[in-house]
């Protein structure tokens, strides 16, 4: 499974420089971008293999940080090859009509030492919701690690129609999990 990423402005999330906006390289090997759902009141977890992202990011100067994601929706892997070939249908990703979902920062804020908050649209199926992505930060040298969780109900992106839009199947609660390497941009 590939995992790309790009400098510039990633997850909505991440990463440091003491002086101006510094753009940061995503390592995929180490990083991951996740989610958490439940299939009849069973959780399962899985995760989106194929994601870009371009982030500028310095805690000291937050007002020009910009993180952008782009997700191939088709590297949906829950582990279990039924529910990711139906997961690609019409009445979830359709991936066919919507290949990519995309999570853009409008802002971030500091909340504490190393945590922040990134303001942000998610867009999915060509619906876009504001969503606030709480993380930690800590950067080591030329490295910095990102992690953080958001809440979201699927329904807000019109996942899961049809014959899936009551919770019995699989619920309305998803969580994306976010966990993220990136290395200074020479």
């Amino acid at each position: 499974m590939i995992r790309r990423m790009t400098a510039m402005a990633a997850a909505g999330l991440l990463l440091a420089s003491p002086a101006a906006a510094t753009p940061w390289t995503v390592d995929g090997d180490t990083s991951r971008l996740g989610f958490v759902g439940t299939q009849v009141g069973t959780p399962f977890e899985g995760a989106f293999t194929r994601f870009d992202a371009e982030i500028l990011f310095d805690p000291d100067d937050l007002e020009n940080a910009v993180v952008t994601v782009v997700i191939d929706v088709a590297s949906f892997d829950s582990g279990s090859a039924e529910r990711d070939d139906t997961a690609m249908g019409s009445e979830w990703f359709d991936s066919e009509t919507f290949p990519e979902a995309r999570f853009e920062t409008s802002g971030f804020t500091a909340t504490g030492d190393g945590a922040y908050e990134a303001t942000a649209s998610l867009t999915i199926r060509d619906v876009s919701q504001s969503v606030v992505l709480p993380f930690t930060l800590t950067i080591d040298g030329d490295t910095a690690r990102m992690s953080g969780e958001v809440p979201l109900d699927r329904r807000d992106f019109d996942l899961g129609t049809g014959q899936w839009a009551g919770a019995d199947l699989v619920g309305h609660d998803v969580t994306v999990t976010v966990d993220l390497t990136a290395v200074r941009a020479p």
